[in-house]
């Protein structure tokens, strides 16, 4: 599932040399705001901007009287309770979501091999899962200064590794309650900004006019209209929009972002002291924040999503934060350039429907149930805010995924 960027070294080169100029002209003005405050730096000339975060305790999560409720199922999600107090060491978070350009000094000075396959949400009403989908090309067209996608969870641990490999420093991704520490800025409603959705596109890229259509459930709620357009049907460069009082922007909308947890289905047991929640073997992710393919609902400060860590999509990337050691980094594993058996119909739907929904076939571990009428159900309506697996019953036939499902049975010897 990985492959090397050797041979596309050249390459890399030259959309390094072609974004400078784009950096240079698009960033100015983000620099310049963010300058202002001189508490701002970088520990190298093309390292990302940091500001840092003092120390202090917040509420993380939402109270069940103030859950919002999602447009696509008229309820809202339960995955971010029970509220609880975190108490977070102080930090510094990189002021903007990783660029394409400073993505590319990495991979361009790396032999780091990225994820070969990227959810592409183009295609009207649904999704492909693309191996022509890539960081280089999302399926739109992106600036140097723009967000960069199609990032898993292990490029994105890369990256932060390379960051301290050649500054000395301790950078890393945000634990999830850093995070939302971070996003909240002192907020304690769903956005940043307050309470209201009307104003969200003066403060985010969220979804709006012109957006590609996920599924046929966002077609819907989209004819519900949005409350604002945002001007951009794809991702915007970084400090487009407004900071957050913590001086941060973007951490609602333009691209989910990575943290370190592994996903867990609420928040019982969870840390309180800012660290990671972490666990051997972990295979399914967080990201946070939402995008600019998601309602505003969909990027509050409290939705969280689990992924594979494996996975990529073109609405996903991260950003960095520098510190204490709150969660141990985490090495990269050995992928496995395995292509499942496509023999028989279970094995072709596998392929073409769910490497995004998991990592390797013998790796799924039951999450969703091990007898048939579970996975059944899983695959048919989704993860139930669990793993965010999709809801395949809006693009497959019921005995398309009873093959599916006895597909994975069988894999796994279920």
């Amino acid at each position: 599932m990985k492959k090397t960027l050797g041979h596309q070294a050249l390459l890399t080169y030259l959309l390094l040399i072609s974004l400078v100029v784009s950096v240079a002209s698009c960033s100015s003005q983000n620099d310049n705001d963010a300058l202002a405050n001189s508490s701002t730096q970088r520990d190298c000339e093309l390292c990302p901007l940091m500001i840092p975060v003092n120390s202090g305790e917040f509420q993380m999560g939402t109270a069940v009287a103030e859950r919002i409720i999602d447009p696509r199922t008229g309820s809202p999600a339960t995955n971010d309770e029970p509220q609880h107090a975190v108490r977070i060491e102080a930090f510094s978070i990189g002021i903007y979501e990783v660029s394409v350009s400073e993505f590319a000094v990495f991979i361009n000075e790396n032999q780091h091999s990225i994820t070969n396959k990227c959810m592409d949400f183009s295609k009207p009403g649904g999704f492909t899962i693309s191996a022509e989908r890539s960081w280089q090309n999302t399926g739109f067209i992106q600036s140097g200064n723009e967000p960069v996608g199609c990032i898993s969870f292990y490029d994105a641990q890369a990256y932060a590794v390379w960051l301290s490999s050649i500054t000395g420093k301790n950078y890393r991704l945000p634990t999830e309650a850093e995070w939302e520490y971070a996003a909240r800025a002192g907020a304690t409603g769903p956005y940043f900004w307050g309470n209201t959705e009307n104003n969200a596109c003066d403060h985010a890229n969220v979804r709006s006019t012109g957006a590609d259509t996920i599924s046929k459930r966002q077609i819907e709620a989209d004819k519900a209209g949005f409350p604002c357009d945002d001007g951009f049907a794809h991702t915007s460069p970084v400090g487009s929009f407004t900071a957050n009082t913590f001086g941060v922007y973007d951490m609602q909308g333009n691209n989910w972002e990575w943290v370190a947890d592994c996903s867990h289905k609420n928040y019982e047991g969870a840390p309180n002291d800012g660290s990671a929640w972490a666990e051997e073997n972990c295979q399914f992710g967080v990201i946070r924040g939402g995008s600019f393919l998601n309602l505003v609902q969909r990027s509050s400060v409290s939705v969280r999503a689990g992924r594979p860590r494996s996975g990529a999509a073109s609405n996903m990337g991260f950003r960095v934060v520098k510190g204490t050691a709150a969660t141990e980094r985490v090495t990269a594993v050995a992928w496995k350039d395995e292509t499942n058996d496509a023999s028989d119909e279970g094995g072709q739907l596998f392929n073409e429907n769910c490497a995004a929904c998991h990592q390797e076939r013998d790796e799924f571990q039951g999450l969703y149930g091990k007898d048939p009428e579970s996975l059944f159900t899983a695959i048919k309506f989704g993860g139930n805010n669990v793993m965010s697996m999709p809801a395949f019953g809006q693009r497959l036939s019921d005995a398309d995924i009873r093959l599916l499902a006895n597909y994975v049975l069988s894999q796994n010897g279920w």
